[in-house]
């Protein structure tokens, strides 16, 4: 029993929520900022589950919601943004785990974005857009039991979108500086980590109808364990459905492997991950 709570616990070495979305359910942010004096949130519910792996030494990695480790997960991501100007957010993510348990808070996981766009109107064209991150310091115990680093994590995304009438294609490209506190072990595993931490991924929108849209989302990012491999790569398939404009409602199911076969249907151990939550804009 010991022992699986020692692997559960290693999964949640949390490293680059700063990069993550706000294009939910996508990994892959858009260049859009919430309208100036604007709100908006968005709360998903996530389940992680590692298939055809041992529980000796492999990964379930989950790029976008930052797990690393042996094991599964759930948790719900929450995050507020707020428009500051005609082009610039500002937002700010925490998140709730229901597993893996532990003698830690299950809140962690709190990130500060600010998004500026500097070429572009969100809506239409070619935009231009970067995103500065700070996730700040997770507790000792919770650096213990893998849930974040006791040390702050910072970083910046640079974002590209292109508009049409009936489909986007978003690109982005980021690095996190992602360091933890070496006096302490990180997950109850003393194996050391990447703390420099790169991404790079591209994900086409199409617009089905004037309510619905596909997205297909594609990328690699770099293995934070350091004896692995140095890249892991994610495929992702999403719907969104918007009733109206102020609600948008996401499910999505991803795949990260040590390649991008397996992480598009071929045999192999890999990371499955479903999302399905809401995003809401207000005044």
């Amino acid at each position: 029993m010991r022992r699986l709570q020692r692997i559960l616990f290693t999964l949640l070495s949390i490293l680059v929520t700063g990069l993550s979305h706000s294009y939910a359910p996508l990994n892959t942010d858009d260049a859009g900022t919430t309208a100036k004096g604007s709100n908006q949130v968005e709360q998903y519910f996530f389940s992680i589950l590692q298939v055809g792996q041992s529980n000796e030494g492999e990964d379930s990695i989950s790029s976008g919601e930052d797990f690393n480790g042996i094991g599964d997960a759930t948790g719900f991501p929450f995050t507020y943004a707020r428009g500051l100007t005609d082009n610039s957010e500002v937002s700010f993510s925490p998140t709730y785990y229901l597993a893996p348990l532990g003698n830690f808070s299950r809140v962690g996981n709190f990130t500060i974005n600010y998004k500026h766009r500097f070429l572009g109107d969100g809506e239409k064209g070619l935009n231009l857009a970067l995103k500065p991150s700070v996730i700040l310091p997770a507790g000792v115990t919770q650096q213990e039991f893998g849930i974040g680093n006791a040390a702050w994590n910072y970083g910046a995304t640079f974002i590209a979108s292109q508009f049409w009438e009936s489909a986007e294609l978003h690109f982005n490209a980021g690095y996190m500086r992602t360091p933890y506190n070496n006096n302490y072990v990180v997950g109850e595993s003393t194996d050391p980590k990447r703390t420099n931490f790169y991404l790079i991924s591209v994900a086409p929108v199409w617009k089905l109808t004037p309510h619905i849209k596909f997205a297909l989302d594609v990328g690699m990012n770099t293995n934070p364990n350091e004896p692995d491999i140095s890249l892991t790569m994610y495929g992702q398939v999403a719907v969104i459905f918007s009733p109206d404009k102020d609600v948008d409602i996401g499910l999505a199911y991803q795949r990260n492997a040590n390649n991008f076969g397996v992480a598009f249907g071929e045999a192999g151990p890999y990371t499955s991950r479903v999302q399905l939550g809401v995003t809401y804009r207000f005044d």
